[in-house]
């Protein structure tokens, strides 16, 4: 099983370096409001929903990209 895709803030750990890191828990997939997969831990899946619920999913670090899963837009043709 993939492990949660995100990093999360340490205040222990803010000294020299930025103080984020990853979580170790396992994930489990989550498809979010912006159509992006991801392996997120159940702790982590309530947070990010309300997260995203507020208007702050911005504000999110992940360890790596999600997968997006937006519908294919139609090429333009070319003359």
């Amino acid at each position: 099983m993939a492990g949660c895709d995100v990093l999360y803030y340490d205040p222990a750990h803010a000294g020299p370096g930025d103080g984020w890191r990853p979580c170790t828990a396992p994930g489990q997939v989550w498809t979010d409001p912006d159509l992006v997969l991801r392996w997120i831990c159940t702790r982590h899946r309530r947070q990010l929903t309300a997260l995203h619920a507020a208007g702050l999913a911005d504000q999110v670090r992940w360890q790596r990209p999600g997968l997006t899963t937006h519908p294919a837009q139609p090429r333009e043709a070319t003359p």
